[in-house]
């Protein structure tokens, strides 16, 4: 189970980078929604199971979906992700 969680964090710790040198916010948002997902997956191997339900409701869902609410707000008050 140690090699899972270990796995896990390389594979969040990727993500992490990748969320930083995206070049589209779109894109970093689905990445870092991603991220958060498999932290609620280290969770659950940990046995936190409160801590990656959290993690999950709070983490990937909602945080995600408003960062996707302002990334819309955002483009429809003229920002243009191009410049």
């Amino acid at each position: 189970m140690t090699v899972w969680i270990i796995v896990l964090g390389l594979i969040m710790f990727a993500g992490s980078v990748v969320v930083i040198f995206q070049k589209s916010i779109k894109n970093a948002v689905i990445t870092f929604g991603a991220v958060s997902l498999v932290s609620a997956l280290m969770f659950i191997l940990m046995k936190a199971y409160d801590a990656a339900l959290a993690e999950a409701s709070i983490g990937s869902v909602l945080t995600t979906a408003i960062f996707f609410w302002t990334v819309r707000r955002l483009e429809e008050n003229g920002f243009n992700e191009k410049k």
